[in-house]
């Protein structure tokens, strides 16, 4: 794959974001997630998985440049992409851990909370979810996993405050399950330990805690999404400024 390594050790795959500078999340990258997610969910020789960004960074989000240059049909298309990959993450049925070890941001921060353990690291770089400074709406899948992964106040605060948060910040919020200076080792030693157990019934209480997020997901309506496109094409300017200079 061109964006994505998957390294295999033991039974954990750890999958590597690794598109410089800021791993930004292309239609290419979408693609790719998807597959892997898929392949690794139905490898039996694979227990459980690691996501981790390569450089400083584990996603900036979605390539904004690329999305504000497609029209009506792209835009679509691109959309299905990023349904397909974020639903493979969400309904991912083996243990599966986040490394936040840099900036994590829109997209990157909700990759992040698809995971069941968020490993977060101890430093200045920033989590938040700021689609609605520059008018993006969130798309069903979306909406759903941060509604999930968040208790109420903060998803309050983190969606409709659209601002960047430092880890700890995050933390406090209730957003994450470690925060620490090592949070690659934090996420290994989590999934060492939910890989030790009784697999089917892992699945099973993943599977029932997720299942009305998912149902959510799957009733949302057409009209739905062909606002949500609507949004973004009105939203190219701003698309197109946080990457300007």
């Amino acid at each position: 794959m061109q964006f994505i390594e998957v390294l295999e050790s033991g039974g954990i795959a750890e999958v590597v974001l690794n598109r410089p500078k800021v791993n930004a999340m292309s239609q290419a990258v979408l693609r790719e997630m998807a597959d892997v997610f898929r392949r690794l969910a139905e490898d039996d020789a694979v227990r459980g998985v690691l996501v981790r960004g390569a450089g400083k960074c584990l996603s900036a989000g979605l390539d904004l440049r690329e999305v504000a240059s497609l029209d009506r049909e792209r835009l679509a298309g691109f959309l299905d992409d990023f349904d397909a990959a974020f639903g493979a993450a969400f309904r991912f049925p083996k243990p599966f851990a986040a490394v936040v070890h840099g900036h994590a941001l829109a997209g990157g921060a909700v990759l992040a909370m698809c995971a069941d353990y968020i490993a977060l690291g101890d430093g200045d770089h920033k989590f938040g979810l700021p689609e609605l400074v520059v008018g993006i709406p969130f798309p069903r899948v979306a909406f759903e996993i941060v509604r999930a992964a968040c208790p109420t106040r903060a998803f309050r605060r983190l969606v409709f405050g659209a601002d960047s948060h430092s880890p700890a910040e995050v933390f406090e919020m209730g957003v994450g399950d470690a925060l620490s200076k090592e949070p690659l080792e934090d996420a290994r030693r989590w999934l060492a330990t939910a890989c030790s157990r009784p697999a089917a019934a892992f699945r099973f209480v993943k599977a029932s805690q997720r299942r009305e997020a998912w149902e959510r997901i799957a009733a949302a309506p057409p009209e739905e999404r062909e606002a949500f496109v609507e949004a973004l094409l009105s939203a190219k300017q701003a698309l197109e400024a946080p990457l300007a200079g």
